[in-house]
């Protein structure tokens, strides 16, 4: 945990309390319209919308909903993603053209605008976001897994199965991806960051989740009516939203320089 600072704290807690919020069930579209619109306050430390709901509870629902389809996203993502881009690398030819071209013509796409296409097509929804944001997601991870696997699959021990006559297959899987598995999971942890903000811009524009259902960029997108009386609805989910991301971004960053051989070594050299 010394490697990595405050920001796996916030992780967790983020992780835990989207979990907590599910084990009791907590109650994030119950009305009360006594407090519709009041601030934080010692009963309430975050207020309540204008409807008279809990921006606390509501908080904790979109993060179980920010938690659960990012995790999705990414695992799905890296899995098609490192499959794809490891046979492409290691096949070549013809495979590798029509893989490579495939990957160009998602890439000349800026992604977030192809999952809002996506997602206006298939319709609104926690599942279509889900869909939208890992047809988008897995091609810079195949993009990464072909790149390494390239720069490795001409190795002896690579070179010492294929001339024992092992089958590609297991060649894949046994000597090539567990040898490209740090870099793949070093950018799935900056591949958590964007899935986040983009299923959280998805349901600021309304293709995302939908009420009553929660999300923190339906929260903010609501809130904005009510900047000026209500600042509240938007501060505190923009803020808790960017502590997430900063933290898994800076989580990223640390977990980079753990997994780097080389500069663990110089630092502990330094020492």
């Amino acid at each position: 945990m010394k490697h990595f600072g405050w920001s796996v704290w916030v992780l967790v807690a983020w992780v835990a309390l989207s979990v907590f919020g599910q084990i009791i069930s907590i109650d994030s579209t119950g009305i009360e319209v006594k407090h519709i619109l009041n601030g934080p306050s010692w009963q309430s430390w975050f207020g309540y919308d204008d409807l008279g709901r809990s921006v606390f509870n509501r908080l904790l629902s979109g993060s179980y909903t920010s938690c659960v389809v990012s995790l999705t996203v990414i695992t799905i993502s890296v899995s098609v993603g490192t499959i794809i881009g490891t046979i492409s690398g290691y096949l070549g030819g013809f495979v590798d053209t029509v893989i490579v071209r495939i990957i160009d013509i998602f890439l000349a796409f800026p992604g977030i605008l192809l999952a809002i296409a996506l997602a206006g097509i298939m319709g609104s929804g926690v599942d279509n976001v889900v869909i939208a944001l890992s047809i988008v997601g897995w091609v810079g991870f195949a993009r990464l897994a072909r790149a390494q696997t390239l720069s490795i699959k001409h190795r002896e021990h690579v070179l010492a199965a294929e001339a024992m006559g092992t089958r590609r297959r297991m060649i894949i899987v046994r000597h090539l991806i567990p040898l490209i598995s740090t870099p793949i999971m070093v950018e799935a942890t900056f591949g958590v960051a964007s899935v986040i903000i983009a299923e959280a811009g998805l349901s600021f524009l309304g293709l995302g989740v939908q009420a009553p259902d929660a999300s923190w960029g339906s929260m903010i997108r609501d809130g904005t009516r009510y900047m000026l009386i209500a600042p509240h609805l938007v501060l505190i989910p923009g803020v808790v939203l960017m502590s997430v991301v900063l933290s898994v971004n800076l989580a990223g960053d640390r977990l980079r320089d753990w997994m780097d051989v080389k500069t663990r070594f110089d630092g502990n050299k330094a020492n």
